[in-house]
């Protein structure tokens, strides 16, 4: 036992410097179903409020798995044309490594035609991260005779990390939509917080940068066929293909696909990788969805399949999403329409 111990904390340390080469946020699959995490515009944007939740387990069939949940909250402020967006994610990494999110948004939103919005939102957020140092055991701990280990360690690794640490972290964003279609582009870390584990040493987070862009061809719209005997004119019949790249650092991912939607279900499928290069990393996965969607409720499940060199053993990744319309509005008087149609960007 004390042994597995011991490589567990090699392997962690190995797996800390992989990680935070190639990636060092967490990603989602269904990004639109927590918008809010993608970019900061979107508050308030479809002058509405919602809340959202969200919950990954990535590869699961391995020791050193990853867990992210996240619970957001978007509140309308129609008559300013703007919102709030208030999110709490929770994410465990390797074997006992778990970052803690506060954030706070705002946006703000502009009609610059009939069917053409400009939106723009800026983000803090106040990071905690902890590590479980006690799990570890190191090579000094070892008794040279008989059996059994010493409980405590003057190796310089040990001394050395933090069992605690915060930051603040500042992001912004914008959004143009144009009737269905949208663009989006992102800047997250912009202030670069010393994210490191360990006393004395000096480890920048990355900036993040991002950009978010599709559209939506409708085939049956509910809200124009509404009183035609047609048994799909209550149905909304579109598909939406999208496209989100991001970079950070040395790391950078694409990720492309496209939404069936047939209301009330959504089913999705996507390709997250770039693969115009060489590098066999950046070829990750292939994500199926399929959603149920209602006027004021809708819950996803989407299944990332590895398609790298780890390997199906790994077991992939499953992605749980659950979003809900809440009827408030904390605006100082009435709420008013921002345009006529409803924001195309899609629900998962």
């Amino acid at each position: 036992m004390n042994k597995k111990r011991h490589i567990a904390f090699v392997f962690f340390i190995w797996l800390t410097q992989v990680y935070l080469v190639r990636a060092q946020d967490p990603q989602l699959s269904q990004m639109y179903a927590a918008p809010l995490l993608i970019n900061p515009a979107f508050a308030g944007i479809d002058n509405q409020s919602n809340v959202h939740f969200t919950h990954r387990n990535q590869w699961p069939g391995l020791n050193a798995n990853y867990q992210f949940s996240a619970l957001s909250a978007n509140i309308a402020l129609g008559n300013e044309k703007s919102g709030l967006g208030i999110l709490v994610t929770s994410d465990k990494q390797f074997l006992n490594l778990q970052t803690t999110q506060f954030g706070l948004q705002y946006g703000h939103h502009i009609d610059l035609g009939e069917d053409i919005r400009l939106s723009a939102g800026i983000q803090t957020d106040l990071y905690m991260r902890s590590l479980d140092a006690s799990q570890f055991v190191f090579a000094d701990q070892f008794r040279s005779v008989g059996y059994g280990f010493l409980p405590s360690s003057n190796d310089p690794i040990y001394a050395a990390l933090r069992s605690r640490h915060q930051f603040i972290d500042l992001s912004s964003g914008a959004l143009l939509n144009l009737r269905n279609s949208w663009i989006g582009l992102t800047a997250h870390h912009i202030n670069r917080p010393d994210k490191s584990i360990f006393n004395g040493t000096d480890d920048p987070l990355n900036t993040k940068f991002g950009i978010q862009m599709g559209t939506k061809i409708i085939f049956e719209d509910p809200y124009l066929n509404r009183t035609t005997s047609n048994p799909w004119a209550n149905k909304e019949v579109s598909i939406s293909p999208v496209v989100h790249y991001k970079k950070q650092g040395k790391f950078d991912q694409l990720d492309m696909g496209a939404y069936l939607t047939i209301s009330p279900l959504v089913a999705g499928l996507w390709y997250r990788g770039v693969p115009i290069t060489n590098n066999n990393q950046n070829r990750e996965s292939l994500i199926f969805l399929l959603g149920y969607r209602l006027e004021s409720f809708s819950v996803g499940y989407s299944y990332d399949m590895t398609i790298s060199k780890l390997g199906a053993s790994a077991g992939g990744a499953h992605e749980l999403s659950i979003a809900y319309v809440l009827d408030l509005d904390l605006s100082r008087s009435k709420r008013t329409k921002l345009l006529n149609s409803k924001l195309a960007c899609p629900k998962f």
